[in-house]
């Protein structure tokens, strides 16, 4: 397993963040309900389910960081924006989004199964396409956003919580 970190700067639409993203590479070695257990014991219980893949339009969630795993097939995503970063995920792979991180889903094949988890006590209730009239606000808003307790995959001592609390405050 290796984990990928990207560091997206904000650009006038997107907040995205000054925490990198986590991209998990080969971490999923069993049955999704073995991987949504161990999820779920390091405080982010699986959320939702999708065959359709992320969200095709660029969006971000400002009060929330999420996760998504694919369990079966394939997608390509793009993250950042529209000038972001093109990003191919296989089942098994893992991404954790930061909190104003633009993402969305360019194309995926037949068989994809994806799952989606937030840290314990935290949901989507802020959905947003990158309106520029409220980019400062949702700079602000997503900084403000906790870092997790516990990395999804590892618990307290994993790349999450290592890279995440050791980053200076402020937008990438």
């Amino acid at each position: 397993m290796t984990i990928e970190t990207h560091f997206l700067r904000g650009n006038g639409r997107v907040p995205n963040s000054h925490l990198p993203l986590l991209l998990y590479r080969g971490v999923i070695d069993g049955a999704p309900p073995e991987m949504e257990a161990l999820l779920r014991r390091n405080g982010w219980p699986p959320d939702w389910h999708s065959s359709f893949g992320m969200y095709p339009k660029h969006h971000f969630h400002s009060d929330t960081h999420e996760l998504i795993a694919v369990t079966r097939g394939a997608l390509v995503g793009r993250f950042g924006g529209h000038d972001g970063i093109r990003v191919t995920m296989e089942a098994g792979d893992i991404v954790v989004i930061p909190a104003g991180v633009g993402h969305f889903g360019e194309e995926i094949t037949d068989d994809l199964r994806l799952t989606g988890a937030f840290p314990s006590g935290y949901a989507i209730h802020d959905f947003r396409l990158g309106d520029a009239d409220e980019y400062a606000r949702m700079v602000e808003r997503s900084q403000r956003v906790p870092v997790p307790a516990f990395d999804p995959i590892y618990g307290a001592g994993g790349a999450l919580t290592e890279l995440w609390t050791t980053r200076p405050a402020g937008n990438a």
